[in-house]
């Protein structure tokens, strides 16, 4: 018996056999449960549309109409935020601007202050320096600071030795003061030379000034109230041919000098220093006016 034959004697049939590469229903073995899947899901999908389709549209309907009505409210009034923007901006830049016209116009005012203030001190410094000068000229001419200058140099002494044979020849008409430099010859002198056009003096470093007094105390002479002994030394600044010219004039106290005798002498110099004043002026009576 063969295979095909049952065991009751008949026709044994075999296993039904599926068409090759098909499956129930004609549809393939392996892709029957996947295809009734995705069936499925597209029923599925399909009935959740249709049940979410018109609350949907109705709400984004709504939501249109609301921003619409919104906007159209805002453009009427002038309240769009990017109108507003732009106009607080304009506003921020004009407020900007006018401030720094302002600040510009501060400036420029401080700069023409300054260019006054720096023009006035340029001229108060000029003013000052004037001034100083001025004051300078007034301390030389009042005697309160060293001058130098062309003049000359003067030197007078006791005549001792005149005065020593004078007392050897003739004791009983001996008189010393005839041959001692005395106040008045120093005096004569100094006026001498302010005739002369001298422009400063001073007689042993002792500054002759507008209130010196050269007077005698004892057997010894004062100049500024300070004591001076021999020889004598006249410093005189100004033309020393103009001086040199008075003094030796035939009238004057120096020429007598040196005609009687006396050691006298004088000589010129292109600088000669004259000594400050040292002394003070003091007025107790005299105010200026």
């Amino acid at each position: 018996m063969n295979g095909n034959t049952s065991r009751a004697g008949g026709i044994a049939r075999g296993p039904r056999r599926v068409p090759s590469g098909r499956g129930p229903r004609g549809m393939p073995p392996m892709e029957y449960p996947l295809r009734f899947n995705e069936e499925a899901m597209v029923k599925l999908g399909k009935q959740t549309l249709t049940k979410w389709q018109l609350p949907l549209t109705l709400v984004l309907f709504l939501s249109g109409l609301l921003l619409i009505l919104a906007l159209r409210s805002m453009a009427s009034s002038g309240t769009l935020p990017s109108r507003t923007q732009n106009e607080n901006l304009a506003n921020l830049i004009k407020s900007q601007e006018s401030q720094i016209a302002g600040i510009e116009l501060d400036v420029s005012g401080r700069r023409n202050l300054l260019n006054t203030f720096q023009l006035n001190s340029a001229a108060g410094r000029q003013t000052l320096a004037d001034l100083q000068n001025q004051i300078k000229q007034q301390d030389a001419l009042a005697g309160f600071t060293d001058v130098q200058g062309p003049g000359l140099v003067i030197s007078l002494d006791d005549s001792r030795k005149d005065a020593e044979a004078a007392e050897n020849l003739n004791p009983a008409q001996y008189n010393p003061d005839d041959y001692l430099i005395h106040d008045q010859h120093l005096l004569y002198i100094v006026n001498d030379l302010r005739s002369a056009g001298a422009e400063a003096i001073s007689v042993n470093d002792q500054r002759v000034v507008a209130t010196t007094e050269v007077r005698c105390a004892g057997t010894t002479i004062l100049v500024n109230s300070t004591r001076l002994a021999p020889p004598y030394i006249i410093r005189a600044i100004g033309n020393p041919d103009d001086l040199t010219s008075v003094l030796e004039s035939p009238e004057n106290e120096y020429n007598i000098l040196k005609m009687a005798g006396f050691p006298v002498s004088e000589e010129s110099s292109p600088a000669v220093l004259v000594p400050a004043y040292k002394g003070s002026y003091q007025f107790s009576y005299a105010t200026p006016k």
